[in-house]
């Protein structure tokens, strides 16, 4: 009789289908439970198939349990919980396989060695290098917060995160890739549109058309009649044409959700998919989303989504475009209309064998049609990456695109954003036609304040003293043919604070380079120079006068034109 009693190790916490296997760890304390029939496993462990509970290995368990249980009740995903679950007993499974020790002193050992056996199978191509460092970093995570390290376990071994940098996409790639986006939007609204309700509850089979022409039959469930005949040939004596005919009649005749869940869960599928590319939410998020009473706020293009709350501050839930309203209201409708209050889920997939309204997502069925018609699955994280990197190419700006992709700027350059080639192209031909003047571009920003068309000329009779125009050098600009002036208030602005700048140099520094001339005389002409201009506008009229009154007024207080700023900043603190 055992001295110890095992704790109870289950999550009451978590909401399983009506067909589900509860979780318990229990099953890691028995050799050989964690890579048992996970349906049938509990049984073997009551007839004690299993032999007795390994008891050094209940103190780590327990550990386990209690970092996945304080994971859950803090919020945590149900979905991170069950892959760190079925990883576990992919650990404890080869474990028992090889005699690992798994307790609190030599798991990380066995971790070290469970990680080389991973290794080998990559090399032996019997998984992919991805997959190794998956199971393994989910692992050392559970491991790691159970033992209290402060460094991850993985980076004791030699698993690393495969090199996958992200390479310029081409042109013509670019465009396939949004080609077939917008093909798969297309079919995912005639799948909506195919759909209806009245369509879904009437004769089978129902038909899929498509904007082309083209047509699939889906039969929810059964096959097409011409299989009966090849059915009865592979199996003559099992396979009752009789028996098969009424049964498909009675499933025919059957108008509910028992014998049409197929249909809706396709119908509910591609409204979940259109959902994804249009908010750009991602899949966990979607899946947990709740329905509630929604107000919408317009924007530039579209619209924003709030949870409607009287007397309460509203918080964006989603955003959507314009054109897509319509379509969801149109599915908020139907969606009211068969499930009613038996569900709060959005997008409630029906789970005909009573699984979890939350399990793994089965793509399968429209896989299949996609692949009938010839039109490529874009899964929902291609799906939010194309929308995330389209929105980029058009805005160029990563803050608001990272706000709509609600995720930080960060995040989205070092994961979302993909190189492109049209991208890159097109910048540099628009920086050439504002540039070069052989492709039309007649001036061009100087270094200093003005303008002038990117070819050097000095001045006439230049003072030896004077820095030679050179398109880098700011000072330069000043002693230049090409530059010219430009009547505004900014200009003004730029040019008594590039002053500031200089008088800021006559004190503190010395110039760069082998200039033989005198650095005061160097600065002092450079001086001399923008004090003249200066003085040019103060005297022309009253209304440049109050440019340079204004201006000054700035610089006296600190205020600098953002061209200098920095530099002068940096100037002054040293």
């Amino acid at each position: 009789m055992l001295d110890v009693i095992i704790p109870d190790l289950t999550f009451p916490m978590v909401a399983y289908g009506r067909n589900e296997t509860p979780w318990d760890l229990r099953v890691l304390l028995y050799k050989g439970g964690a890579g048992a029939d996970y349906r049938k496993v509990f049984q073997s462990i009551a007839r004690g198939a299993l032999g007795c509970p390994l008891l050094e290995r209940l103190e780590l368990v327990k550990r386990i349990y209690e970092e996945m249980t304080a994971s859950l009740v803090k919020g945590g995903a149900r979905d991170t919980a069950r892959t760190i679950f079925r990883r576990l007993r992919g650990f404890f499974a080869w474990a028992d396989l090889h005699n690992a020790e798994l307790t609190l002193e030599a798991v990380e050992a066995s971790y070290r060695h469970w990680c080389d056996f991973l290794l080998h199978r990559v090399r032996l191509k019997a998984i992919k290098e991805d997959t190794a460092h998956g199971q393994a970093l989910t692992v050392s995570f559970i491991l790691g917060a159970a033992l209290e390290r402060s460094r991850p376990l993985i980076e004791t071994t030699r698993v690393r995160r495969p090199k996958n940098a992200p390479r310029a996409v081409s042109a013509a790639a670019d465009k396939q890739n949004l080609a077939d986006t917008f093909a798969f939007g297309h079919l995912l609204i005639d799948v909506i549109h195919s759909l209806r309700l009245e369509a879904i509850y009437g004769t089978l089979p129902v038909v899929i058309r498509t904007r082309d022409g083209r047509s699939i039959e889906q039969w929810s469930g059964l096959q097409p009649p011409e299989m009966l005949a090849v059915l009865q040939s592979g199996y003559p004596n099992r396979f009752s044409t009789a028996e098969a005919l009424q049964t498909r009649a009675a499933w025919e005749a059957e108008h509910s959700l028992r014998t049409r869940y197929p249909l809706f869960n396709l119908r509910i599928l591609a409204e979940l998919m259109l959902f994804i590319g249009q908010t750009g939410m991602n899949l966990a998020q979607a899946r947990n989303l709740n329905v509630t009473h929604y107000a919408y706020e317009s924007t530039i293009d579209g619209y924003k989504v709030y949870a409607y709350k009287s007397r309460a501050r509203k918080e964006v839930l989603f955003e959507i475009f314009s054109g897509y309203k319509p379509v969801f209201e149109a599915w908020l409708a139907f969606r009211a209309e068969i499930f009613g209050k038996t569900t709060d889920l959005m997008f409630p997939i029906i789970q005909p064998m009573g699984g979890k309204s939350h399990s793994q997502l089965d793509t399968k069925k429209f896989r299949g049609l996609c692949k009938h018609l010839g039109i490529p699955w874009i899964p929902p994280s291609e799906l939010r990456n194309t929308r995330i990197n389209w929105l980029l190419r058009e805005s160029r700006d990563p803050a608001m695109t990272a706000d709509m992709a609600q995720h930080l700027k960060e995040t989205l350059i070092r994961v979302y954003e993909k190189p492109s080639q049209q991208v890159a192209m097109r910048e540099i031909i628009q920086f050439h036609r504002k540039t070069d003047p052989r492709l039309g571009g007649n001036i061009m920003p100087c270094s200093a304040p003005g303008v002038c068309d990117g070819v050097p000329q000095p001045l006439p009779s230049l003072p030896p003293e004077a820095p030679k125009p050179d398109c880098t050098h700011p000072a330069g600009c000043l002693f230049c043919e090409q530059h010219r002036d430009i009547d505004s208030e900014d200009y003004v602005w730029s040019t008594a604070s590039m002053r500031h700048l200089n008088t800021l140099l006559l004190h503190r520094f010395r110039p760069q380079g082998k200039n033989k001339a005198d650095p005061a005389a160097y600065v002092e002409v450079v001086l001399a120079v923008l004090t003249s201009k200066i003085k040019w506008f103060e005297n022309s009229n009253s209304k440049r006068k109050a440019w340079v009154m204004e201006a000054l007024e700035k610089v006296a207080e600190g205020d600098f034109h953002f061209h200098w700023r920095y530099l002068i900043e940096s100037a002054e603190s040293i």
